[in-house]
């Protein structure tokens, strides 16, 4: 009888106890100030190689759009966690005629040519220019032997031809081709979307 009287009177003070600690409990603490913890948060290569291309990126799909008929939406770079890609987008508006795997792809080879602009001529140009872009300047005696061809399969492209944002109700038909900066035209994955 006692034990259950016990039992019954820790079970009731924790009832009452719970409530009052809950909005301790969903607090961090002191509020941080947000300055204060990203000037202690420390920069990767990860992070530097992603603002790197991602400004090389932005500049090479302007370029691009410029060289031909299209006009550019928005381009960006993003790290996929889950399948340790790291996602290059550009997306074009252009009429519907225009909306073509041919344009897809002439976009596509457009926007790897202003990116790897300068690298050894050849089939290692994605490689020289992602292994520049994510590495130091110096190596380093950990630095992998083969950081440009990892790069390589890690980073994808992907090119978006659609309408423009306020006729995308109207006529919704994009076309999307995706691969790595070395791939052939034929090595492309294409869709139709809309």
């Amino acid at each position: 009888m006692r034990r259950a009287a016990l039992i019954g009177a820790l079970l009731g003070g924790l009832a009452a106890a719970l409530p009052a600690a809950l909005p301790t409990l969903a607090q961090d603490g002191p509020k941080r100030d947000a300055l204060d913890w990203l000037a202690g948060e420390p920069m990767t290569l990860l992070d530097w190689g992603i603002a790197r291309l991602r400004n090389d990126l932005d500049v090479a799909a302007a370029d691009a759009a410029a060289a031909g008929r299209s006009t550019l939406g928005r381009s960006g770079v993003f790290y996929r966690p889950q399948d340790r890609k790291i996602v290059g987008y550009a997306s074009f508006v252009e009429p519907a005629a225009n909306r073509t795997d041919a344009v897809c792809v002439e976009l596509f080879a457009r926007v790897v040519s202003a990116l790897v602009h300068g690298a050894p001529l050849g089939s290692g140009g994605a490689s020289w220019y992602l292994e520049s872009v994510f590495g130091h300047e110096t190596r380093t005696a950990t630095r992998p032997q083969d950081l440009g061809d990892q790069m390589a399969e890690r980073v994808a492209l992907q090119i978006t031809v659609g309408p423009r944002p306020a006729a995308a109700f109207e006529d919704s038909r994009r076309v999307v081709c995706t691969g790595r900066l070395d791939s052939p035209p034929a090595g492309l994955a294409l869709r139709i979307e809309g």
